[in-house]
């Protein structure tokens, strides 16, 4: 700029006045006039525009090597920043894929002990069905034996405690007594049930075995002929079969529709060993194993429509 402002310099020169004297001039002539100067007049127009141009390209020369001189410190500090996050990013890969590598052997072995062990768990399922099945018959063939076992034995409800009242030698003179037997049957052993006993609790019920099934039989026979309508000291009594706890939870379902046909006209009900309900109706016998069927034919079928349920 400084170049181009050089050009605008003023160079001036100076013109030697011509001498003036008081006197008269000697005889010479007037000395001419002084020719004029040669300096170049300045256009300010021109001049303004000239600077400006300069000085825009200087200031754009001097921005644009601010700028890149910045941005080369940015460039620099970016392309750091850059290679550490890639550096970074190259050290998590590779922890990641380590990882990864260790996962699927974690998974792999996983897989294996679990087809392993699913193999382990269908044998074992047959092996439960099969002990399901086996425990099954065992519960029925038990149930069974047990019930057998019981045949000689009877249940009786309704007897006094007092000492002794549940020896075999009581309940023998009891069964005599009652059931107007010639000669005493042998009761092999007695007792009371063992339940706990509260003050004004009912008896306990005397359970005794016969030495005769026979007897035990007979004896049953009579006390369902007589419709449990049995004294013994002034007490009414009741004597029963001695079931299984299920085959009595199992009777026991049936006790509702009992009550509902007991005294009905030209029906028939009884509970077959070990507790299939039986009811013969219209010349129809229907047996049921479910309390619920049971109830529901005899709701449809023997109680006629018009007459209302107690």
């Amino acid at each position: 700029m400084v170049s181009n402002l050089r050009k605008y310099k003023y160079e001036g020169t100076s013109t030697t006045r011509p001498s003036t004297s008081s006197g008269k001039s000697s005889g010479s002539p007037t000395s001419a006039a002084p020719e004029p100067s040669h300096t170049p007049i300045m256009d300010i127009t021109s001049i303004k525009a000239d600077i400006l141009s300069s000085l825009r390209k200087d200031i754009s020369v001097v921005i644009r090597e601010e700028l890149r001189t910045v941005l080369a410190e940015d460039f620099e500090s970016i392309k750091r920043e850059l290679i550490a996050v890639r550096s970074e990013i190259a050290n998590n890969t590779t922890a990641i894929h380590a990882e990864l590598d260790h996962m699927k052997s974690n998974v792999g072995a996983v897989e294996k002990g679990l087809s392993t062990w699913t193999d382990e768990v269908v044998s074992t399922q047959r092996t439960v069905k099969d002990l399901e099945k086996l425990v099954g018959e065992l519960r029925d063939k038990c149930e069974d034996l047990e019930g057998r076992m019981r045949r000689g034995n009877i249940r009786i409800m309704g007897v006094a405690e007092r000492p002794g009242s549940s020896s075999p030698a009581a309940v023998s003179k009891l069964l005599k007594e009652v059931f107007q037997m010639d000669k005493e049957g042998i009761v092999e052993r007695s007792h009371r049930s063992l339940v706990q006993r509260g003050a004004g609790d009912k008896p306990r019920v005397i359970i005794a075995r016969l030495h005769n099934e026979g007897d035990a039989l007979a004896i049953l026979r009579k006390a369902r002929d007589r419709g449990g309508r049995l004294q013994f000291d002034g007490n009414t009594i009741s004597v029963f079969p001695d079931y299984t706890v299920n085959v009595a939870k199992a009777r026991a379902a049936f006790t509702d529709v009992r009550k509902m046909l007991r005294g009905r006209p030209g029906v028939r009900f009884g509970i077959l060993y070990p507790a299939r309900f039986r009811i013969s109706y219209n010349n129809e016998e229907k047996e049921f194993l479910d309390a619920t069927e049971a109830m529901d034919y005899v709701k449809k079928k023997v109680i006629p429509a018009a007459e209302p349920e107690n």
